[in-house]
């Protein structure tokens, strides 16, 4: 399935191939034991991102136009179908591009202490 992973580290947006759950935790990252939905979009994709990413060591994060919060570390996006199965994702990576806010590591400790 077409996914679209946004890397926090590298502050990169591409387009990725998901076939099961195994790959969905591999393009999170190391380290992710959980992972949630936190997002859905219109179009019915889902950002995927580490359900416990605040409770441990970031390599930054992002964040989109009213948002409350940034997400912590990598994100992935697929599309859901009616029944909530995975399907291709819809969004097109240039939109994400211009809206995307990358939040570094410093600003993602300053958040973390003064909200958490």
């Amino acid at each position: 399935m077409r996914a679209i992973k946004i890397n926090s580290e590298n502050r990169t947006i591409t387009e990725v191939q998901v076939i099961n759950a195994k790959d969905i935790y591999a393009h999170l990252g190391d380290n992710v034991d959980l992972f949630c939905c936190p997002v859905l979009y219109e179009n019915n994709d889902c950002l995927y991102a580490d359900d416990e990413g605040w409770f441990k060591e970031t390599k930054g994060g992002y964040i989109f136009p009213d948002w409350s919060y940034p997400i912590v570390n990598n994100g992935l996006i697929l599309g859901t179908d009616d029944e909530g199965e995975s399907v291709d994702a819809k969004t097109d990576i240039e939109e994400l591009e211009a809206k995307i806010t990358w939040v570094s590591v410093e600003q993602m400790l300053k958040f973390k202490s003064e909200n958490l």
